[in-house]
């Protein structure tokens, strides 16, 4: 057996980010220094829960096409119409509930 048909062949590593030099000397074409990233806290956004929604598929397919016209995502949607479920029965509203003016 030739020696060459049992080399394993490994790829290249990866350079990753936290190896990279970043140093305080302006790139060429920029003159000012960025400003650092602003840290956002758990408490800058609403926790969200995934829900998972069954749906037949012609309401489905509605939906999607009801979205794709009124160029808004289905999410939208759907929260329109929990929206105004919760008022109907007399609920908080979502904006209510969340503390933001949707």
């Amino acid at each position: 057996m030739d020696s060459e048909e049992n080399k394993i062949i490994m790829p290249k590593k990866r350079t990753s980010l936290d190896s990279l030099s970043l140093s305080d000397t302006p790139v060429e074409g920029k003159t000012e220094k960025q400003k650092p990233a602003r840290q956002t806290t758990a408490s800058d956004k609403p926790r969200l829960i995934k829900q998972t929604l069954y749906l037949p598929e012609a309401v489905h397919e509605q939906l999607r096409v009801l979205a794709f016209y009124e160029r808004v995502k289905q999410h939208d949607l759907l929260m329109e119409g929990l929206d105004m479920m919760f008022k109907s029965r007399g609920a908080k509203s979502i904006s209510e509930l969340t503390g933001t003016d949707e």
